[in-house]
């Protein structure tokens, strides 16, 4: 009896936990944008793209407990600015008719902030999750900047972040040819709008 009645009490406090939580959903264009940057003594350049879909689930009253998020990149779309550079990097490097998408998932949150995120506010925490790329998936974290916006009685989140990624860790040939230099390391930057699901 007394092991029901604690599987009763665990199933309503899951429940409660995760009513406090809100939906946020990102969709492809133009409020979104992923960008790389590839410097190298020969050569610099960048690539972006804005096609970029995803899921934020939080409870902006406490961040602390949790934060889960989804985000898709379609890597074809990535656009260096050159035709010949991108056909170059999706079919030799990304090989992206293999692994035609990138993903980061995070459920983790560290240094998160201790007063709750309200309209006109901003938070800054580290997001601890996977990024999965070139169908490698390793573990990562994140330093994440989140401003929480009102519009019209609906809340948005403008999400930003930077960090680096090596191409080893992912098994990306480096290119040898100057059109395309590669760095080991490159320096990617994610600005993300997230707009509350309508009630």
């Amino acid at each position: 009896m007394r092991m029901k009645t604690t599987l009763i009490t665990l199933a309503i406090l899951l429940v409660v936990g995760s009513a406090s939580a809100e939906e946020f959903f990102i969709e492809a264009g133009e409020e979104n944008s992923l960008t790389f940057y590839s410097k190298a003594p020969m050569e610099s350049f960048e690539g972006s793209t804005d096609q970029i879909v995803g899921k934020v689930s939080a409870d902006l009253a406490d961040l602390s407990a949790g934060v889960l998020v989804e985000v898709q990149v379609d890597m074809a779309s990535m656009d260096t600015g050159m035709k010949l550079r991108n056909k170059h990097m999706c079919e030799n490097h990304l090989e992206t008719e293999e692994f035609p998408q990138a993903v980061f998932r995070a459920e983790r949150v560290l240094k998160a902030p201790s007063s709750p995120l309200l309209p006109g506010g901003n938070a800054d925490f580290v997001l601890v999750g996977t990024m999965t790329l070139h169908g490698i998936t390793r573990e990562i974290e994140a330093p994440v900047s989140v401003r929480c916006i009102e519009t019209d009685g609906q809340l948005s989140l403008q999400i930003s972040s930077s960090f680096q990624i090596t191409l080893s860790d992912y098994e990306i040939k480096r290119p040898k040819f100057l059109v395309l230099k590669l760095n080991e390391t490159q320096d990617v930057e994610i600005k993300l709008t997230a707009w509350e699901a309508r009630k």
